[in-house]
């Protein structure tokens, strides 16, 4: 029936209001099912048992109405009753739909395509024989879908054994059309069914052989299935009775699924695994390997660990790697080498640690983290090599490296003093001693005698700086000491003090009594003197001059600064060369350009750095930083 014209459409809504069940009758904008179609008429009984159409705040629609239509399997099975013109039916139970009615009638729900633009619904009620039939309709209906959309092969042999039932899946996973399944019986020797080693599979044993003889269940059952063409096929197959509504025995059914790629995968696996156990002895030989809890707590060490740490496996199992802590690496370093792991990442770096007898050494770290199986980092594996020696070549090398570079830079400044300053006084004594030969009057001789004086103490005093630059590399094996910062400052200051209080500068000094260094005494002394003596010397105010001299420990490291507000140095201009040699900044008779120089050699040789912060007019900021504990080999 078409509804194309007003006739029709009075014919069709008279004819409706006379039948004794809901019609309903729905605009589509597609071909295919539409949930959002809406409403355009229902009968008298639609009216009757379904009191929504009078909701006046909108026009109902087929999926407001019948929210079940909503599902997802629903839709497909009717899209595909619409593409073959055929009629989407479900028994319903009308009080599960927002009706009037209050209990549990089982309806007859009828959905059908009109033509392109229309579609009805029909709901009509059922009577118990009427009700049974479409139950076992649709329950065949919904086991031959389920049947057809299952991954398993599935199978239904008579007492006798033979093939009643085959579902696509099964003609898939055995390549053969359902005709050549379906009466064949299930222990023809045709199957070609064979066992693990490839030898025919017992047809006593086989699943269906023992749900029909034994009335047994029997689960995951596997054998291969030799093709025609040699190819081998594995299945993972469950069996069980069949039994009538007497209890007789009437036949058995048997899922399976084909295995032969998990097979496939189970041996690759198998291999795999034993080359990771070849791998694993192998590092566990070569490598020093602890094992840690998701805390870090250890769990398991291996020999080459215990005999490398000192301590026994009873006093490392339980405890943290801390054990180990060498104190060298920054608390940073730590938080970042969590951070990694904890993210899941492989953590790759070089780790100092200090065994249970004090020794140092280093070990180059790899931390995998390991899961569980709920893909959670359950577990750490650390993979080391004791790479000490390599360090320490390493670390000797940069330090002869750094040590020669100063040494050239010292025999430069020596060659240069030489060559000008001492070529220069000689030059000076020659011309001196000629003028003197020349000289005619006693006056004459007297004021030459004077200048000959006057360059004599300027040669003394270059031989003196040329004494000095010797003097660094003399003592350069002398033994270190602990030395009090705070007790070294002091003495500086006591040194200074009648040019501090002459020049009434304020002096503050903010130094723990506890920070202590290893270092030279006679080379930190020299280093203080000179940068406090600049400070003092260097005053620009007659009231209000400060100088304030600081000192705090940082990844140990001693930092020393002395901060002054006197003239200041222009570092854009003079910045190059302000720690060079005979390099001076202001017009200070005393000031002879040698006192920095020295002061950045002594530091060096200390294994440490100085910089320096300065603006003319407004003062300078100096920086020492040493090592607080300087290896031996830092001097050598």
């Amino acid at each position: 029936m078409s509804i194309t014209n007003k006739t029709e459409t009075n014919l069709f809504y008279g004819f409706a209001n006379q039948l004794k069940r809901s019609v309903f009758l729905f605009e589509t904008k597609e071909e295919g099912f539409d949930h959002s179609s809406k409403l355009i008429f229902a009968n008298e009984m639609a009216k009757e048992t379904h009191p929504s159409l009078k909701i006046e705040n909108g026009i109902p629609t087929i999926g407001s109405l019948f929210p079940f239509l909503m599902e997802l399997d629903s839709q497909n099975q009717i899209n595909t009753c619409f593409q073959n013109n055929t009629q989407y039916e479900e028994v319903i139970t009308i009080s599960g739909y927002q009706t009037k009615s209050t209990n549990n009638q089982n309806f007859l729900f009828i959905l059908n395509k009109l033509n392109g633009t229309h579609c009805t619904v029909l709901i009509e009620e059922l009577s118990d024989v009427l009700l049974a039939e479409k139950a076992l309709k649709q329950k065949e209906t919904k086991l031959n879908r389920f049947l057809k959309t299952m991954i398993n092969g599935v199978v239904v042999v008579n007492t006798e054994g033979q093939i009643l039932y085959a579902n696509d899946s099964a003609a898939n996973i055995l390549e053969l059309e359902l005709e050549t399944i379906e009466n064949r019986y299930f222990s023809s020797r045709e199957w070609k069914q064979i066992d693990e080693n490839g030898e025919p599979f017992p047809v006593e044993k086989l699943p269906l052989a023992i749900a029909l003889g034994k009335g047994e269940t029997v689960y995951n059952c596997e054998h291969g299935i030799v093709s025609e063409e040699g190819q081998i096929k594995w299945l993972n197959v469950n069996a069980t009775p069949l039994y009538d509504d007497k209890g007789n025995l009437e036949g058995a059914t048997a899922s399976f699924l084909d295995i032969t790629e998990l097979k496939k995968t189970q041996n690759t696996i198998q291999l795999q695994n034993k080359k990771l156990t070849s791998i694993l002895e192998a590092i566990e030989i070569s490598a020093i390997v602890s094992v840690t809890d998701a805390n870090g707590t250890i769990t398991r060490v291996n020999s080459k660990f215990v005999n490398l740490c000192g301590y026994t496996e009873s006093e490392i199992i339980g405890k943290n790697h801390r054990i180990l802590n060498a104190a060298y690496h920054p608390k940073e370093f730590w938080t970042g080498l969590w951070k990694d792991i904890k993210s899941g990442n492989t953590w790759e770096g070089i780790i100092k640690n200090k065994s249970k007898d004090g020794n140092y050494f280093w070990l180059q770290t790899f931390i995998h983290p390991l899961y569980d199986e709920k893909n959670q980092i359950e577990s750490f594996l650390s993979i080391r090599f004791d790479i000490t020696e390599e360090i320490e070549a390493l670390e000797n090398t940069k330090r002869m490296l750094h040590f020669t570079g100063i040494q050239n830079n010292r025999l430069q400044n020596f060659a240069y003093i030489v060559s000008h300053n001492i070529r220069q006084h000689s030059s000076n004594f020659t011309s001196l001693v000629q003028l003197l030969v020349e000289s005619k009057t006693e006056e004459d001789k007297t004021k030459i005698v004077h200048m000959l004086h006057a360059s004599s103490v300027q040669l003394e005093e270059t031989i003196t700086h040329l004494n000095d630059i010797i003097s660094i590399n003399q003592m350069l094996n002398k033994p270190m000491e602990i030395c009090s910062l705070k007790i070294e400052v002091d003495k500086t200051l006591s040194i200074l003090k009648g040019s501090i209080e002459s020049r009434n500068i304020q002096v503050e000094v903010c130094i723990s009594n506890e920070i202590e260094c290893k270092t030279i005494p006679s080379y930190l002394e020299s280093i203080l003197l000179n940068l406090i003596s600049n400070a003092v010397k260097y005053v620009r105010l007659k009231k209000g001059a400060f100088i304030r001299i600081e000192a705090e420990e940082k990844n140990e490291q001693i930092v020393i600064t002395v901060e002054d507000n006197g003239l200041g140095i222009n570092l854009e201009k003079h910045g190059n060369k302000i720690f060079g040699m005979f390099k001076t900044f202001h017009r200070n008779e005393d000031a002879r350009g040698i006192g920095l120089f020295i002061t950045k050699s002594q530091v060096e040789v200390l294994g440490g750095s100085i910089v320096v912060t300065s603006e003319e007019g407004k003062g300078s900021v100096f920086r020492v930083i040493l090592p607080k504990h300087p290896e031996e080999s830092l001097r050598a």
